[in-house]
C-alpha cells in the first residue's frame, strides 16, 4: 500500500488592503509560504478610493469571485467607502470581510489559520472570525502609525479606534511587527500576546546587484522612490538636496512616483535653488525602480514614518549604500550600510548626504546586500513564520 501524503498546512492571507491598492508584501509573504510547502489562499476585500475610480466603477465585479493571480488563489471582492464616515465605513468593511469568509469556506474549506496583514481592520475581522468558527490567527503589523518617533505617526492613533484596537489585537494568538518601534505602542493593546518581530520579504533574486559593470562618471546620483505625500517628507528632502548642491557641484536627485503635479508639492519645488538637478521619473515598475537603483549611487529616505520602508530594503539588496532617517528599524541597519538621522532634520539629513559623497568608495555592496539577505529573504522569512504557525497549531491540538 502506498504511504498516504501528509496534508499540506492551509493558510489564509487576509490584508487589510490590496492590490492595486498596495498589499504587495501580503503576495510575496504567500509566494514564500507557497514555495515551503504550504497551501496559501488570499481573501481580499479590496476598498477602492472613489476620487481615483469614479470614472471606472462599472469595470470591477459586483460580487465575490475567485481567480488566480501570480498563482496564487485568491477571493476577492471590491467596496466603497461611505463618504466622511470613518467609524461606519470601518464596521461596514469588517461585516462584509467575515460575510465574505463565510463563503469562502463553503467554496473553498477552512483553512488551518488565518494571517492578518495590519489590525485596520482585518485583525478585527479576524476576531469575529474566531469567535465564530475557533480559528485561531497571527498578526504581522505594518502600519507606521504605531511608531513613536515623530509627532505626525503618533497623531494617527486616534482615540476613537482603541475598541478596534484592543479587539484585534488581543484575540491574536501571535503578532508579528515587522520592525522593533512599532512593538510598544502595539503591547498597549495586547499585553498577553506572545510577539516577535519578522521583517516583510524582500525579492533579493530580483533586487539584485547590478550585473553590468557601470561606466565611470563625474556626476554623484541620490534616487528616492516615494510619491509625493506628507509623510514622505520632500519638504524635508528637497531643502536639504540645496544645502548639498551649494557644497558639491555635480549631484543630481531622481524621484520615483506620483502627486508631484500637486499645489502643495510645487510650493515646495518653487523654493528649491537647484530644481534644474532634480528629475522626476514617474511611477515606475519593479523592472524601472531597479534600473534606477542600479544606476544611482546612494539611495535618500526622508521620511516622517515607517514601520520599515521596503523601498529602503530593496535599494540595499542591489548593494546601493543608503542615506535615511531613523524610521529605517535600527535592527536593519549598520554602519556599513549608509546613515541614519533625525526626522525632520533638514541639516543632519543634507550632512550626510555630504558624507557618503566623500565616502563613495569606502562601500562594498556586496556586504551590503548580503546584510539584507540575511534579515529579509523569502526562505529565512517563510521559516520563522511557519515556525509561529507550528507552535500556535500545536497548542491548540
Amino acid at each position: 500500500m502506498a504511504e498516504s501524503k501528509e496534508k499540506k498546512l492551509k493558510i489564509l492571507q487576509l490584508p487589510s488592503w490590496y492590490l492595486p491598492e498596495g498589499g504587495l508584501f501580503c503576495l510575496n509573504q504567500t509566494k514564500a509560504l507557497q514555495k515551503a510547502g504550504l497551501e496559501v489562499d488570499i481573501l481580499a476585500n479590496v476598498v477602492l478610493p472613489w476620487r481615483k475610480y469614479k470614472l471606472n466603477i462599472f469595470k470591477f465585479p459586483l460580487k465575490s469571485f475567485t481567480s488566480v493571480e501570480d498563482g496564487v488563489k485568491t477571493f476577492r471582492y471590491y467596496s466603497w467607502k461611505y463618504p466622511l464616515v470613518d467609524i461606519p465605513n470601518i464596521k461596514k468593511w469588517v461585516r462584509k470581510t467575515v460575510d465574505l469568509f463565510d463563503a469562502y469556506i463553503e467554496k473553498h474549506g477552512r483553512p488551518d489559520m488565518i494571517h492578518v496583514h495590519s489590525c485596520m481592520w482585518a485583525g478585527v475581522a479576524a476576531a469575529r472570525i474566531k469567535k465564530k468558527y475557533g480559528i485561531p490567527y497571527v498578526l504581522t503589523e505594518h502600519r507606521a502609525r504605531f511608531s513613536p518617533l515623530s509627532e505626525y505617526s503618533r497623531s494617527l492613533i486616534k482615540e476613537e479606534y482603541t475598541p478596534f484596537f484592543i479587539e484585534s489585537f488581543s484575540n491574536a494568538d501571535f503578532i508579528i511587527p515587522v520592525s522593533k518601534q512599532i512593538t510598544p505602542k502595539i503591547k498597549e493593546f495586547s499585553s498577553n500576546v506572545p510577539v516577535k518581530v519578522i521583517s516583510n520579504i524582500t525579492r533579493t533574486d530580483f533586487f539584485c546587484l547590478n550585473p553590468q559593470q557601470r561606466g565611470s562618471r563625474n556626476t554623484f546620483v541620490f534616487f528616492t522612490s516615494n510619491s509625493f505625500i506628507h509623510s514622505k517628507a520632500y519638504d524635508i528632502l528637497l531643502p536639504a538636496f540645496d544645502i548639498v548642491c551649494s557644497k558639491h557641484d555635480n549631484v543630481e536627485l531622481r524621484i520615483a512616483g506620483n502627486g508631484f503635479s500637486k499645489d502643495d508639492f510645487l510650493k515646495i519645488l518653487k523654493e528649491t535653488q537647484h530644481f534644474d538637478k532634480i528629475f522626476f521619473c514617474g511611477l515606475l515598475s519593479h523592472d524601472g525602480v531597479r534600473n534606477e537603483l542600479w544606476n544611482a549611487d546612494t539611495f535618500v529616505l526622508a521620511s516622517r514614518t515607517e514601520s520599515q520602508s521596503q523601498s529602503t530594503l530593496e535599494a540595499l539588496s542591489t548593494g546601493l549604500p543608503v542615506v535615511v532617517t531613523e524610521v529605517v528599524p535600527e535592527e536593519i541597519f549598520s554602519s556599513d550600510l549608509g546613515y541614519r538621522v533625525p526626522v525632520e532634520n533638514i541639516e543632519m539629513l543634507a550632512e550626510k548626504m555630504c558624507k557618503v559623497i566623500e565616502n563613495r568608495h569606502s562601500y562594498d555592496s556586496k556586504i551590503i546586500r548580503e546584510h539584507i539577505i540575511q534579515i529579509t529573504s523569502e526562505e529565512i522569512i517563510a521559516r520563522q513564520i511557519i515556525e509561529i504557525y507550528n507552535k500556535i497549531l500545536n497548542e491548540h491540538a
